[in-house]
């Protein structure tokens, strides 16, 4: 209300300065022109950050200052140069068929287009407070009309392979993946006989719309009501990457969903200025998002509104990983990417999985791996568990499926013969 008070007195002042036989003229256009302005902005902002601008009244004041900029020199007895063409105000007075009535079709079209989306954005965020959510700030592309599910009342996006039983092993995938990271490790466990489940991880892949906050202790949750579901009591959990620490959380907190654990190319980084380093080697977008620059989000919830485009483009740049997978990298909410990030800088369970295991834990680790070297782990106390060292880079379940299937079927052999 105050920001309105201001703005309504702000405007009566700024029609004073027209005369007489101008306001008429001239005011109404370059009313139109800031109207238009400030909502196309204003929409292009929303769509980008995930939330509204702040300040928003106050805003499209400045707007028409802009706009009415030229005819104020005027007034104050500056002369026409050519570089006031470029505002808003000669340009709509000057140039464009229709005048004020063309002005006026596109506030109304820019105005209306924002206040639907602002609207949506609006409800949508209430009703995921009505399900005691928090709300999905920052969630770009279709997320910003359409509330997120709950996690306590949405299973998690899965594939199953194998045998319709209680699943024996549950994989986990990594930062900017998807299950598709592990379907030939899967399917090939399948051929076995071995029943597989594979989640998405919340935020990501077919779990995109599943929940608004995206710590380990939310992974967890979601995975364990999965694996509830499917009706597992203790399966082998195998992770890679970021799901190894959704894996070690999943042991630390939850120890009697978990018979054992399986750690591929693990981030077993000591501290967050470690993390931060080995972390920014995942590329330009990684490091934006470990800094917190308004540019990670910008490219985020860009790639959220071309997400279609993109998953088509993705298979170019990364050839040498399978198409699926390629396309799926795109697959994933800004918020949850950054919560990842977030997770192993302040609380990264892996260390302490493998320094002090919680249960049979297997380490495997790629020699020639820079995102997660095998050095971090290797330099660590690691006596209690078994580590194997490949040769490979960060993607070891895409470069050794073979030798990934046949170790994990061996996990599931040892733990039936422990039973008996």
């Amino acid at each position: 209300m105050p920001q309105l008070v201001v703005l309504l007195s702000a405007e009566a002042l700024l029609f004073a300065t027209y005369r007489d036989h101008e306001a008429g003229f001239r005011w109404a256009p370059h009313f139109l022109v800031a109207m238009t302005m400030w909502a196309l902005v204003n929409l292009l902002w929303l769509a980008l950050k995930g939330a509204p601008a702040g300040g928003q009244v106050l805003t499209f004041f400045g707007w028409h200052l802009f706009a009415v900029l030229p005819d104020l020199l005027w007034s104050a007895g500056r002369p026409h140069d050519d570089w006031m063409n470029v505002f808003l105000g000669h340009v709509a007075l000057h140039h464009p068929p229709g005048g004020t009535y063309f002005w006026l079709f596109l506030a109304v079209v820019a105005g209306g287009a924002y206040a639907a989306v602002l609207s949506g954005w609006v409800r949508a965020r209430r009703s995921e407070l009505a399900a005691g959510m928090a709300p999905g700030i920052g969630l770009g592309g279709i997320h910003l009309v359409r509330p997120q599910r709950a996690v306590d009342r949405t299973e998690l996006g899965h594939h199953r392979y194998g045998p319709p039983r209680s699943p024996e092993i549950v994989f986990l995938h990594g930062l900017g993946a998807s299950y598709a990271i592990w379907e030939p490790v899967a399917e090939q466990l399948a051929q076995r006989g071995i029943s597989v489940l594979v989640p998405d991880l919340l935020g990501f892949g077919r779990s995109r719309r599943i929940g608004t906050t995206f710590s380990l202790a939310d992974h967890a949750t979601a995975v364990v009501r999965l694996v509830d579901s499917s009706g597992a009591t203790a399966p082998l959990v195998v992770g890679h990457s970021f799901g190894c620490a959704v894996a070690a959380e999943l042991a630390r907190t939850r120890p009697e969903h978990v018979a054992g654990l399986v750690f591929v190319s693990p981030p077993a980084f000591r501290d967050g200025e470690e993390a931060r380093v080995r972390l920014g080697k995942r590329g330009w977008l990684a490091r934006q998002v470990l800094h917190g620059t308004p540019a990670a989000s910008l490219m985020c919830n860009t790639m959220c509104l071309t997400r279609g485009a993109a998953g088509r483009l993705m298979p170019r740049l990364a050839s040498n990983v399978p198409h699926a997978v390629a396309r799926q990298s795109v697959e994933h909410t800004w918020p949850a990417y950054r919560g990842a990030l977030r997770a192993l800088l302040v609380d990264n369970p892996v260390p302490e999985a493998i320094a002090r295991p919680r249960c049979p834990t297997t380490v495997v680790l790629g020699d020639a791996d820079r995102e997660t070297p095998a050095e971090d782990v290797l330099d660590w106390p690691h006596g209690a568990v078994r580590v194997e060292v490949w040769s490979s880079d960060h993607l070891l379940p895409l470069r050794h499926a073979d030798r990934l299937s046949e170790l994990v079927a061996s996990e599931v052999a040892a733990r039936v013969v422990q039973r008996r």
